[in-house]
């Protein structure tokens, strides 16, 4: 016997499941190969508590203390990083220390 689904179970399963188009996929491989490097953010100062992606900003202090999940401007940055990447024709890097390079 073949079970089919109501409408009501797809959308449930629909808004669990996050859209997954290239760039977001992309951002979420960057931040899980940060998590195999860094226990706080890479672009956090410990001592100061400034972020430096931010830095040109007046309110530059990290709000998250240095966590990047869910980082809203970690993710900005790694998306604008995308754009400049595909714009620019280059491969993009699969690791976070090879982002430097391109």
């Amino acid at each position: 016997m073949t079970y089919i689904p109501d409408e009501e179970d797809i959308s449930e399963l629909e808004l669990k499941k996050e859209p997954q188009d290239p760039k977001s996929k992309w951002i979420n491989r960057i931040i899980r190969s940060i998590k195999m490097y860094y226990k706080r953010c890479p672009y956090y100062d410990t001592k100061t508590g400034i972020c430096f992606i931010a830095y040109d900003r007046e309110d530059n202090r990290c709000r998250r203390e240095g966590r990047y999940e869910g980082c809203v401007i970690l993710e900005q940055f790694l998306a604008r990083r995308y754009d400049e990447i595909k714009a620019s024709g280059k491969p993009l890097p699969y690791d976070f220390r090879d982002l430097a390079l391109v």
